[in-house]
């Protein structure tokens, strides 16, 4: 209907008809109306909308104060209604007032349906469609909710939409995350990392689109850094991202603590366990006992050495393989020593043997290749700048950054305070966007903690 009152709580307290937005008075009366608002289609007893109103100062004659300003609203909301008739949108009850809001009425009762669709949404797959609403949601928000209106019930209920909006920040966030779109994804989810510096999902959507970019080392000391603002109590959420990216990454499995800096170049680093060590000596002649020992015992240390290999691959394949020169080997002797007295034998013996040495040396090669000459895997040193502590002779080495952009940079930091991520710094114009590989490799943001101990908990 074209002449229905909307309500908007998320902001200011504003109510409209058609296009015309209505006059609610005064800062009292908008604040019985708030209260009327949130109590939407229930009863609220006078003396509980004087407390939620007045808090602990409470007028004197609370009832008769809250009824004048009853009346103030029922002008503006209801103006064509009758001095005596019964109210169509704001109405007495034997328990209280009453206000009428038809569903979608408000803005607050749009979000929660469009909020509690895309969950429904994202439980039938429906990512895309699931995403549109939750954005939907929150492009609802226009400023701080019920902004304006004091008492400690307001804040109360300001601090509780806010955790609505934050839950919501991460269903989108998540959503966007399983499509593919942690690249886009990461300016804002930084800049919401320092909004709600204590939000476990959204830290662990931040971490797992680090990683997915290519920025392992910054989304591990994040981690740290998360561990030491939850006191070392993160979500399982939290520890689920963690775990992911160790396992599905060699280089970080031994790592369980952030970069140690080094006074003296502020640089930072971190265990790389991907470099080889090379083959020496012993390695070479390892693997070539390995290639001579299946000919020189006739095929009959293959079979145990490629099922030893299968049992530290845990490879099916090479067990098939181990039992297949097994059978190939056992089979041969089995069927020469039968055939041994018979008048073509030894034509038998040149083809059989001629394969079976074929068969051997095969399985010698594979043996040789598969056994390891090298070590797995070696500590190294990757070196990583932290682009908020790092002096200006070390940004100079940075690969892919000019030697006087480094100056820039400092600069800037001076100028406007720490950077607060990578993202920032591309927003601040110190790198492009997204940031390339180069720099991405080697630079991380340590964020510079300013807040106590005590506001944390």
């Amino acid at each position: 209907m074209e002449d229905a009152v909307r309500f908007e709580l998320l902001g200011p307290l504003r109510a409209y008809r058609g296009r015309q937005e209505l006059d609610l008075g005064p800062a009292r009366q908008q604040a019985v109306l708030a209260a009327l608002l949130l109590a939407a289609n229930r009863a609220v007893p006078a003396r509980e909308i004087v407390d939620q109103v007045w808090g602990d100062d409470p007028p004197a004659n609370g009832a008769n104060v809250v009824q004048k300003y009853i009346a103030g609203l029922r002008r503006t909301l209801e103006p064509d209604r009758l001095p005596r008739a019964a109210g169509q949108l704001l109405e007495l009850t034997p328990t209280g007032y009453r206000l009428l809001v038809p569903p979608g009425s408000s803005d607050l009762d749009v979000f929660i349906e469009h909020v509690a669709e895309a969950r429904r949404l994202r439980a039938r797959g429906q990512l895309a469609e699931a995403t549109s609403e939750v954005r939907t949601a929150l492009a609802l928000w226009r400023s701080e909710p019920l902004a304006g209106l004091a008492g400690s019930y307001f804040a109360a209920m300001r601090t509780q939409l806010a955790e609505d909006r934050a839950a919501a920040l991460e269903e989108w966030a998540e959503l966007e995350l399983h499509q593919g779109r942690e690249q886009a994804l990461l300016p804002e989810l930084s800049r919401l990392i320092g909004e709600y510096p204590l939000r476990q999902r959204l830290r662990a959507v931040h971490l797992l689109a680090l990683y997915r970019t290519g920025r392992q080392a910054e989304a591990l000391t994040s981690y740290q850094q998360a561990l030491e603002l939850l006191d070392g109590r993160p979500s399982p959420e939290l520890q689920a991202a963690h775990s992911q990216i160790l396992q599905a990454a060699p280089m970080a499995t031994s790592v369980t603590a952030p970069p140690v800096f080094q006074a003296e170049h502020l640089v930072g680093y971190w265990p790389d366990r991907t470099a080889k060590r090379p083959l020496g000596w012993k390695g070479w002649a390892l693997k070539a006992v390995a290639a001579l020992l299946p000919p020189c015992t006739m095929g009959m240390a293959t079979p145990p050495m490629v099922a030893l290999l299968a049992v530290q691959r845990r490879s099916w394949k090479l067990g098939l393989a181990a039992v297949g020169y097994l059978v190939t080997t056992v089979g041969w002797f089995v069927y020469a020593d039968k055939r041994a007295d018979s008048e073509d034998f030894i034509l038998i013996d040149a083809v059989g043997l001629g394969a079976l040495l074929v068969s051997t040396v095969v399985g010698g090669i594979q043996v040789a290749l598969l056994v390891p000459g090298r070590a797995p895997t070696v500590e190294s040193q990757r070196v990583l700048v932290d682009l908020n502590s790092a002096p200006e002779q070390v940004l100079r080495t940075l690969p892919g950054v000019p030697p006087e952009h480094a100056a820039l940079i400092l600069a800037e930091r001076n100028a406007r305070g720490p950077f607060r991520s990578l993202e920032d710094a591309a927003a601040r114009g110190m790198f492009p966007w997204p940031v390339p590989r180069q720099i991405a490799d080697v630079v991380l943001v340590i964020p510079v903690q300013d807040a106590p101990r005590e506001e944390r908990r």
